[in-house]
């Protein structure tokens, strides 16, 4: 896209000057370089004076040329974007980095007029379009330049975290080198608790959104299958922070230190790979244990449930799969009313399918003992061949 300044060409007093200003770059970039040094930003920032000088001398070269029309290599057309790059490796902020950009039209539109006749600087007040047009050109192409190279280092620091993190939450048991490695990159206290939750990875930008909203330290990072969110110092009294509740999680217990994350992690995850599917989240471990040791132990679960349940495949599939809802929501919350509630039916009706559960298995759920073998038969596949249409 050319702009009307750029359609017309530069009186030949422009070309002059500028002319005048290419044989004397030394000394330009010098007094620009001297008002560069003033800018507090870059007093703070360890930039070579080789390179300070050449990227000043090229970027003013770039600048001179688009104001008198001059042809501009190939390499001065990729000048912009490399300083913007260099300046985002360097650390340079971005608001002290456009402020010295823009300082440029002051020091040529200055050193321009000083150095003008009558008919000159006619000529560049009448041009101060393309002076301003040029540095913008410059400027927007600093900018992206610096933009595109903090989100390259960005992604790249999401990739070694990533590698790093992974490493880490592989090991049984990972040493302090690594351990003491990852607290550093990740700004994460060493002896501090740790909650470890896991979810999936289409949950994560909700996650981060409520981390942010809710001012907590707590971090999220994509694993391969579910992100890993890991919450320095939980609240001893409230296991599930305020920002987490309703997202599907599930929770470990507590890891007393970032050490012991890992195990942590590998019983969030696993709660996340086999109990998640089963019941409503978020989950603990206290509520998904069943569907872990089914996962680990699947003979001894299967003849568990053969043993406990075997009385009910006098009942259809629809029958069995009643009283199994009824049951599993009453061990839920031990409540007849809550369970009622919640399956929208009557107190009594709840009363009765428990009643005939009991009946037909030998299992009270009201019992503390039954109800732990009702819990890991529930949690062990369905072998039943239907027997009959018995109903409640």
């Amino acid at each position: 896209m050319h702009t009307q300044s750029a359609e017309v060409p530069p009186p030949p007093e422009l070309r002059e000057l500028v002319g005048w200003c290419l044989g004397n770059m030394e000394t330009l970039a010098q007094g620009y370089l001297d008002q560069l040094r003033a800018i507090e930003g870059y007093t703070h920032v360890d930039i070579p004076e080789d390179d300070l000088h050449d990227t000043t001398t090229e970027a003013l070269e770039l600048i001179l040329r688009k104001v008198a029309g001059l042809p501009v290599s190939t390499h001065l057309e990729t000048v912009s974007e490399s300083i913007g790059r260099r300046r985002a490796v360097q650390g340079v902020p971005l608001e002290v980095l456009l402020q010295a950009v823009r300082m440029v039209f002051r020091l040529l539109w200055t050193t321009l007029r000083g150095q003008a006749d009558t008919a000159q600087r006619n000529a560049l007040n009448d041009s101060a379009v393309r002076l301003w047009e040029a540095i913008e050109y410059h400027t927007v192409r600093v900018h992206a330049g610096y933009l595109n190279e903090v989100s390259q280092m960005a992604r790249n620091r999401e990739t070694h975290i990533a590698v790093m993190l992974s490493g880490f939450l592989d090991r049984e048991r990972p040493g302090p080198a690594l351990t003491m490695q990852l607290s550093h990159t990740l700004g994460l206290p060493g002896e501090s608790p740790y909650l470890v939750m896991a979810a999936p990875l289409t949950a994560m930008s909700d996650v981060r959104h409520r981390i942010a909203n809710a001012g907590s330290r707590a971090q999220v990072h994509a694993r391969a299958d579910s992100a890993v969110i890991l919450v320095p110092n939980p609240r001893p009294q409230r296991l599930l922070p305020h920002w987490a509740e309703g997202l599907p999680v599930t929770i470990a217990p507590v890891a007393p230190r970032l050490a012991d994350v890992p195990g942590a992690w590998r019983l969030a995850h696993d709660l996340f790979v086999t109990a998640a599917p089963r019941g409503p989240l978020p989950l603990t471990l206290s509520e998904g244990w069943p569907a872990l040791v089914a996962a680990s132990l699947p003979e001894l679960t299967a003849a568990i449930r053969s043993d406990a349940l075997g009385g009910m495949g006098v009942l259809s599939e629809t029958g069995r799969g009643q009283l199994f809802q009824t049951v599993e929501t009453y061990l839920r919350s031990g409540s007849l009313s809550g369970t009622a509630e919640a399956l929208v039916c009557h107190r009594n009706t709840v009363l009765k399918r428990l009643s005939r559960f009991k009946d037909l298995t030998g299992l009270d759920p009201a019992t503390p003992w039954d109800a732990a073998t009702v819990r890991i038969a529930l949690a062990a596949p369905d072998g039943y061949q239907d027997q009959g249409e018995a109903g409640e």
